[in-house]
């Protein structure tokens, strides 16, 4: 009874684990990015400086009131950021369907910038919960993704868990191939399962909602993006003019105990000040209103209820935007890993079945699927840097010019992974891909050196890290590429 049950969750381990993982791969590895979406961002736009913090003062607020009007003017609803340690400048901001985009102020003097339109982390962030298709039918798909990654882990708990300790003893890294990949996708998957089981709950626990339209336990708040709580419309009709900020912000501080951050929104009646998302692990929309007409303090609106507090909790752990660096660090480690996970089990199920299936026109298919996520994803990704670098920066249109970049390259690969694979090519196809992911990797610090983008003194270990990670991942797909040159054992 035991061994028929091993064997069905066997078989569901690998074809619904091959099924999702195709887009849990890319769910994971733009998670994985998304979890330094600021700094990114801080990346791709080097016009705004990064130099140490200064104080929010009332001629800076100002400029942003005026900012605002002229938004709302033209039909948006607009809101402040306010700066923070992780951001620390005065953004404006509206969402044009996919980003919040706007310009980036002096927090002392209220100057803009000016910086270049671009994608920037918020692209990845998007990309993780939505794969860019909004809610219906994007988060549906993600959230239904969700659902599969718990059953895959619990059937792959359920095969592996008898021999799991001489598993994990016997690992042999550089062993023959296949022996080496469910090594590799053991190891990911036991050293980083806890974090990869809450992150499959929470991540489909906080959007249950979308596939049970009823009212759920799940979701008791509103499904959404909540790095920001900016309405995504137009506005009806703009408000009066808006009072003096600064006082209302810091009496809105003082009334939501939220000294860093937080959001400002305007209605045609209120100015809202939100509880920033870093004041800790339960992510609130805590927010203190005043009348826009003459600041007064009208109302403070919390949410305290157990169920509500529990969701919070949940989301506050999921999107970690409380998290100090290290601990963002672990979650970025930890998504990597996941994406290793995700990654090995494609190719450990592919290997699995070249002898019986490699002629098979659907295994092709699969391989040249499996080409397109695993090689496909990271050389668009990094062609989303390039093109931050090499867009003349005055580009009108910029941000989709980015974007329709990124996906132009990953449709481009996904074409030749289908092709070479289709006609029995596909060790080349891969050793192709691994090499375009390596040039791509390794030449991105030289682009960025090249482009005069890089600063040299406040900020500077942002830009070297990123360029650092670019250059390693350029290194380890040469590796992989090497390696593939040689005879499989």
């Amino acid at each position: 009874m035991r061994d028929t049950l091993r064997v069905h969750m066997g078989w569901l381990h690998s074809w619904l684990g091959f099924l999702a993982g195709l887009l849990l791969l890319c769910i994971f590895a733009s998670g994985t990015l998304a979890v330094f979406d600021t700094e990114i961002t801080h990346w791709m736009q080097p016009e705004v400086p990064l130099h140490t913090r200064t104080a929010l003062t009332p001629a800076a607020l100002n400029a942003a009131a005026q900012a605002v009007e002229a938004s709302e003017r033209q039909g948006f609803s607009t809101f402040l950021s306010l700066p923070s340690h992780r951001d620390p400048v005065l953004r404006v901001l509206h969402y044009d369907g996919y980003e919040f985009t706007g310009p980036a102020l002096s927090p002392e003097t209220g100057t803009s910038f000016a910086p270049r339109e671009t994608a920037g982390g918020q692209f990845f962030y998007n990309f993780h919960f939505s794969l860019r298709g909004g809610d219906h039918p994007g988060v549906q798909l993600v959230t239904f993704l969700g659902l599969c990654l718990l059953v895959t882990l619990g059937s792959g708990l359920v095969i592996h868990l008898k021999a799991l300790w001489p598993d994990l003893v016997l690992l042999r890294p550089f062993g023959p191939r296949p022996r080496a990949w469910v090594d590799a996708h053991l190891i990911a998957g036991v050293l980083f399962l806890p974090f990869i089981l809450f992150m499959a709950y929470t991540g489909t626990a906080i959007h249950a909602r979308v596939l049970l339209p009823a009212q759920s336990f799940f979701s008791p708040s509103p499904a959404g993006p909540p790095k920001k709580s900016a309405p995504k419309g137009r506005l009806l009709q703009a408000g009066p003019p808006l009072p003096p900020l600064a006082p209302l912000i810091t009496q809105g501080r003082e009334r939501l105990h939220s000294p860093d951050g937080n959001l400002v929104l305007f209605t045609a009646d209120d100015v809202r000040i939100f509880r920033s998302d870093a004041s800790g692990p339960f992510l609130t929309r805590d927010h203190a209103d005043f009348s826009r007409k003459d600041g007064h303090f009208l109302r403070s609106v919390t949410r305290s209820s157990p169920t509500v507090a529990t969701m919070q909790l949940v989301r506050g752990l999921h999107y970690a935007r409380y998290a100090p660096l290290t601990l963002r660090w672990l979650y970025f480690l930890s998504g990597l890993a996941a994406t290793a996970l995700a990654g090995s089990g494609l190719v450990v199920f592919l290997m699995k079945r070249r002898r019986s299936s490699g002629e098979n026109a659907f295994f092709r298919l699969a391989e040249a699927l499996t080409l397109t996520v695993i090689t496909g994803f990271p050389i668009a990704t990094l062609g989303l840097f390039w093109a931050n670098r090499c867009l003349p920066v005055a580009l009108t249109g910029r941000i989709m010019a980015e974007i329709d970049l990124f996906f132009t390259l990953w449709t481009l690969f996904a074409i030749h992974a289908l092709l070479l694979c289709l006609r029995r090519h596909a060790a080349a196809a891969w050793r192709q891909h691994l090499y375009c992911l390596a040039l791509a990797g390794g030449m991105l610090p030289l682009v960025d050196l090249l482009s005069g983008s890089h600063p040299w003194g406040d900020g500077a270990m942002l830009f070297v890290t990123v360029d650092a990670l670019a250059f390693l991942s350029g290194l380890i797909a040469l590796f992989a590429a090497q390696h593939l040159r040689r005879p499989a054992t």
